[in-house]
């Protein structure tokens, strides 16, 4: 596979505070990786960093090749979609509405959409399992549902890039999974790389390609999800004595002692 994004001894700070240090990251094509790491970590940084939301205070990032400050803002929204970890109020739109804002990047404020606008819209609907939720008010639907929603307006983007901060943190355990499930499969399906932050390591492990993690700044494990579902690797990662099981095949339990 080859490189997505480089990131070279990329540096961040707030104010005096160091919330990033040194970090040197490559993220392939079509894989799916999930940051990991305590609150305040910096790994939701790291994801503004490669949005384009947040500037570092030094070091770099390229996007298949090309410095990423250097490219326009609409050629980076046709590339790579950001969902904030609290997406902006939806103001009574429908589905359908939100998932054709979508198109912004390709169309402008007022072009005008065409057969294929709405073919990518319609489409983005589809994959998302929303269809019978079309001209339903978003602010009516349940969490997953408008996570989904959302999800469907970076499809219709028509994006290569996913960067999800923290998609299923406001979630029951069903809608975990099944929006886990969902952004696994389109992944699949549209050959997308997806950069999601998680809290929940098992859940990382299972529908996770990749799993790399960040302790106060700074890059602390990088590997494939048996790789990382280690004792002394989440020991590091998360700073208490832990425990890992392998219930079925990919299917990790851990626990802290």
């Amino acid at each position: 596979m080859s490189t997505f994004f480089k990131v070279s001894n990329l540096s961040v700070r707030i104010g005096d505070a160091p919330i990033l240090r040194n970090i040197n990251l490559e993220f392939r094509e079509g894989e799916v990786t999930a940051l990991l790491g305590h609150n305040g970590s910096g790994k939701s940084t790291l994801l503004k960093v490669l949005a384009r939301h947040r500037k570092p205070a030094q070091g770099a990032v390229s996007l298949v090749g090309r410095p990423i400050k250097g490219l326009g803002a609409r050629e980076l929204a046709r590339t790579v979609g950001y969902l904030d970890q609290h997406p902006p109020a939806t103001d009574g739109l429908t589905v359908h509405e939100l998932v054709s804002l979508g198109r912004y990047p390709w169309r402008g404020p007022l072009g005008r959409y065409d057969k294929k606008d709405q073919h990518q819209i319609d489409q983005a609907i589809a994959d998302t399992n929303l269809g019978h939720f079309r001209h339903r008010s978003v602010d009516t639907l349940s969490g997953g549902e408008r996570q989904r929603a959302w999800i469907a307006l970076l499809l219709a983007q028509q994006t290569r890039c996913l960067l999800l901060d923290e998609p299923i943190s406001a979630l029951d355990v069903k809608h975990q999974v099944e929006t886990l499930r969902l952004v696994h499969r389109l992944a699949r399906q549209r050959a997308l790389t997806v950069i999601v932050v998680l809290h929940d390591v098992d859940l990382a492990a299972r529908f996770c390609d990749r799993l790399v993690a960040i302790r106060k700044g700074q890059l602390v494990a990088d590997g494939r999800p048996e790789e990382i579902m280690d004792t002394g690797i989440l020991e590091t990662i998360y700073d208490v004595p832990m425990g890992v099981l392998e219930r079925a095949p990919g299917q990790w339990v851990s626990y802290v002692h």
